[in-house]
């Protein structure tokens, strides 16, 4: 025979559970925005191209690497499950694409991984920047389109 006090302990967590779970998955934080590489002072536009996420440089610390301001280093990257966006990545200092993803499990933090094959990856975690003026499509909304009504009518 189960000890009532054990019963109700069990029934008390057992309710708790669906909550528990719920409670500790974060709701999945959106990429669009300007981010900071720390290591070098970079800066990234993510935005939305076509309703996929795309990543160009839009700053660099060094003026050396001013040639890199406007090259795309993310392309076509497609929502793959809940908060990772998956697609190509270019390096700027080696030239080379690789296949990877973007994670943002933060608000302020994304993790970028890019993979050479399958299993020889590496990832760094870029932070929000604090100036979100250089934004091209806040949000991931893109820009609204003119208004189409037609002059006269209504008036």
């Amino acid at each position: 025979m189960v000890h009532p006090t054990k019963a109700l302990a069990f029934a008390v967590a057992l309710a708790a559970l669906p909550t528990t779970l719920i409670a500790a998955h974060a709701p999945p934080y959106e990429p669009w925005g300007v981010w900071e590489r720390e290591a070098s002072g970079t800066t990234f536009d993510f935005y939305n191209c076509a309703g996929k996420l795309c990543a160009k440089v839009i700053g660099v610390s060094k003026p050396e690497e001013s040639k890199a301001v406007g090259t795309v280093i993310l392309r076509n990257a497609t929502l793959d499950k809940e908060g990772v966006w998956r697609g190509e990545i270019f390096n700027t200092q080696d030239g080379k694409t690789y296949k990877g993803g973007v994670t943002v499990e933060k608000p302020d933090e994304l993790t970028l991984e890019g993979c050479l094959i399958s299993f020889l990856c590496k990832s760094e975690t870029w932070k929000r920047a604090a100036d979100q003026s250089k934004a091209s499509t806040p949000g991931g909304k893109p820009p609204m389109p003119a208004p189409t009504g037609k002059p006269g009518i209504g008036h």
